[in-house]
């Protein structure tokens, strides 16, 4: 008897702590979050798509694609903007280049929301000449 009911707490605690871990990311120590975004040809892939603001956050970016990459935090871009690169990294909240973003790379990115965001108005991105035209962004929500 006594066995069983070891056993039946066992089962519990690791049941309990599946249900816990997935429900959500976990804080580090630090408070801070770890964010896994992957990159592939072409799309965006992330473990978090809701965020909260004054949390600190570590973006770990990996381009599993075959070619350069970039993410941008930003506002979504509309059809046939003509802005530069260089006006667009000024208008993003944070960013990687994609000289830092070759095929089978891995980047962080810390970042800290500092206002909300509702969804539709902040997207992950990726602009090098055609790749946001072929798919390569993530709409994302920041409250």
């Amino acid at each position: 008897m006594k066995n069983k009911l070891t056993l039946l707490i066992i089962a519990l605690l690791i049941v309990s702590s599946l249900l816990l871990s997935a429900c959500g990311p976990s804080a580090n120590p630090d408070g801070s979050v770890d964010v896994n975004v992957t990159l592939t040809d072409f799309g965006i892939e992330s473990s978090v798509t809701k965020f909260q603001v004054g949390v600190p956050y570590h973006f770990i970016i990996t381009n599993e694609g075959q070619v350069n990459h970039e993410l941008m935090i930003m506002e979504p871009m509309m059809a046939g903007s003509n802005m530069t690169m260089e006006e667009m990294d000024a208008m993003a909240l944070a960013y990687v280049e994609e000289d830092e973003l070759t095929p089978g790379a891995t980047q962080r990115l810390d970042y800290t929301f500092t206002e909300p965001a509702p969804a539709g108005s902040l997207e992950f991105s990726c602009h090098i000449v055609g790749h946001y035209e072929a798919g390569m962004k993530l709409p994302i929500t920041v409250e």
